[in-house]
């Protein structure tokens, strides 16, 4: 048995973003195109969106995959990823039915298919990693990164940084993008979390990587969405 079970954890609450979840971007639910590239990467033995929303629910069954009715204490703007994950395991307890667990998040609607599935097959080819990420380069130098003190004054947190500060010249350093999260249940409740010491990655470009958190963000969003449509 190898089976993966992925998990689309979409709240219907949103503060920065009313109704986040489902605003349409280019006509469609912002949580249908991470749905759809989960069907469609054929890596996922079964897709569930965890939610506590009606409407959230009925985009998830219109798109053809499982609800699962998530716990009111599990829906709070405080609630992590990581933390509806592990509730929903020990709930089911799917780690009789299956081996690896993955998380997928609706902000990041410009993941494709092929990435999940490039990433899935990342993890399947190096068994002794029981963990893999999406991850993007920062746009900036991290290396470079400022922090206000009182007043008006800023420190530099990298002295080091500053001895080159040529940015092409810095070492690249990378973060988790949203859109694929992947693990062996057995280690993901080992550790608690999708992160580990060291893990397998999926490096994405920026713009396929792009995630959802602020309204400017959604419109620029709206501005790709309409450009990639029309390429088709």
């Amino acid at each position: 048995m190898n089976k993966t079970l992925c998990i689309i954890p979409a709240r219907g609450g949103s503060k920065r973003i009313p109704r986040k979840n489902v605003l349409p971007l280019n006509g469609i639910p912002l949580i249908a195109y991470t749905i759809r590239s989960a069907k469609h990467s054929g890596v996922f033995d079964k897709i569930v969106v965890s939610t506590e929303d009606d409407e959230i629910a009925q985009v998830a069954i219109s798109e053809g995959v499982e609800v699962d009715a998530r716990p009111m204490e599990m829906a709070g703007d405080k609630v992590t990823k990581v933390q509806v994950v592990k509730e929903y395991l020990e709930r089911t307890n799917a780690e009789n039915e299956f081996d690896n667990i993955a998380a997928l998040l609706p902000t990041c609607p410009f993941r494709t298919a092929e990435d999940v599935q490039s990433a899935a097959n990342v993890f399947f080819e190096n068994k002794e990693n029981e963990f893999l990420i999406g991850v993007v380069e920062y746009e900036f130098p991290i290396q470079l990164a400022l922090k206000k003190r009182d007043g008006k004054v800023v420190e530099m947190e990298n002295t080091d940084g500053y001895l080159t500060t040529r940015s092409q010249n810095i070492e690249k350093k990378y973060h988790p993008n949203g859109a694929i999260y992947l693990a062996s249940i057995k280690a993901f409740k080992r550790r608690g979390t999708f992160f580990n010491e060291k893990m397998l990655y999926y490096e994405m470009p920026q713009l396929r990587s792009f995630d959802i958190d602020y309204p400017y963000q959604f419109q620029i969003a709206e501005i790709i969405a309409k450009q990639i449509s029309e390429q088709e």
